[in-house]
């Protein structure tokens, strides 16, 4: 069975859909839905004969026989399109944020409840082979507890290279860009944090309206993470030191190495391996696994690993990051979101 796709979106991440679709072997598109004009143009360029091309997602779905939506839209329009698209019978993958804040994720999340569909997010991050590496090295306990983490995530990502709807909203780091770090650190240590503190700032020389750097510090169970976002660097750059009692873990995203105690050397892990094309930079890397399991959730009903009901602790991350930006202090993770709050919308109650 191929799976059948509703795309939503052929902005600068839709093209990229496309491509990676294309290339899958097990998924193909049914139509695509695009409001800009000269997005659509390029988007029937790419798709080719056959694949019709919308303004309009109702018109869309009245007239296109899909198994699943694939969102790559503005962030704004996340949890709408979503609950929309499982109303009408579609199982969903949706670009990272699933929603702008916990209210709109749990909105979805009692969609997909209602309707018995499935909602998974394009957290591709987690499946970067360095990512799969941490992950795998950390639940085999290489570094027994862990004391600290410090991310750093450099990026010279001016605003007019991501569309312009990015430039325009508040947190833009914080939200589009370190919620796929939050995402996996909570990977990382296999559990969720307990409280953050987060400062946001615009470098002198940034074009976003608002928050282009982001300062953090999150409080796991144990480990402290320290992280530091920013969008306007000169050089992309990233790095993640995990501190155990057995030693360190570091990786800049490509490459693990390994420190044991005591020693005074880094000695390179051999990546994991992963499905064909997720060892590629962005923008693939990641999303053979993301389709992959986009495939097992529409013919087997397999839960994805990002399913809605568990990024929704992410999306609270972020929130609780604006909330203490905004009012100045720590909040805690159960102001944002509570397992009973969650419990009711997996109820369908939200």
């Amino acid at each position: 069975m191929t799976v059948r796709v509703l795309q939503i979106g052929a902005g600068i991440r839709g093209r990229h859909w496309i491509d990676f679709v294309k290339r899958h072997g097990e998924v193909t598109h049914a139509g695509l839905v695009e409001p800009d004009a000269a997005n659509r143009a390029r988007a029937r360029e790419m798709l080719g004969e056959g694949v019709p091309v919308f303004a309009d997602l109702e018109e869309a779905l009245a007239a296109v026989a899909a198994d699943a939506a694939l969102i790559a839209s503005p962030s704004e329009h996340h949890a709408a399109q979503t609950v929309r698209c499982l109303e009408a019978g579609l199982a969903v993958m949706v670009e990272k944020p699933l929603a702008r804040d916990v209210a709109e994720g749990l909105s979805v999340v009692a969609a997909a409840a209602r309707t018995g569909r499935p909602v998974m997010v394009a957290e591709n991050y987690r499946f970067f082979p360095a990512e799969r590496t941490l992950k795998k090295l950390l639940g085999e306990g290489m570094l027994g507890r862990i004391d600290y983490v410090d991310l750093v995530d450099r990026r010279h990502m001016p605003s007019h290279t991501e569309g312009p709807w990015l430039a325009r909203i508040d947190y833009p780091q914080l939200q589009e860009i370190a919620i796929h770090h939050f995402d996996s650190l909570r990977a990382f240590l296999g559990t969720r944090p307990q409280a953050l503190s987060a400062r946001v700032w615009n470098a002198p020389w940034s074009d976003y309206a608002h928050g282009s750097d982001t300062q953090a510090t999150i409080e796991f169970d144990g480990p402290r993470v320290n992280y530091l976002g920013t969008l306007r660097s000169h050089r992309f750059g990233f790095s993640i030191w995990i501190e155990g009692e057995r030693g360190v873990l570091w990786s800049n995203r490509k490459w693990v190495f390994h420190r044991p105690a005591g020693s005074r050397w880094f000695r390179p892990v051999r990546n994991v391996p992963v499905p064909p094309g997720d060892e590629k930079p962005y923008p693939q890397g990641g999303t053979t696994s993301l389709l992959n399991a986009l495939v097992a959730m529409v013919r087997d009903g397999t839960p994805a690993e990002t399913r809605a009901e568990d990024n929704i602790w992410t999306v609270a991350m972020v929130e609780a990051g604006k909330r203490s930006d905004r009012e100045g202090r720590v909040v805690a993770l159960d102001e944002v979101l509570t397992e009973e709050r969650l419990a009711r919308a997996m109820r369908g109650e939200a």
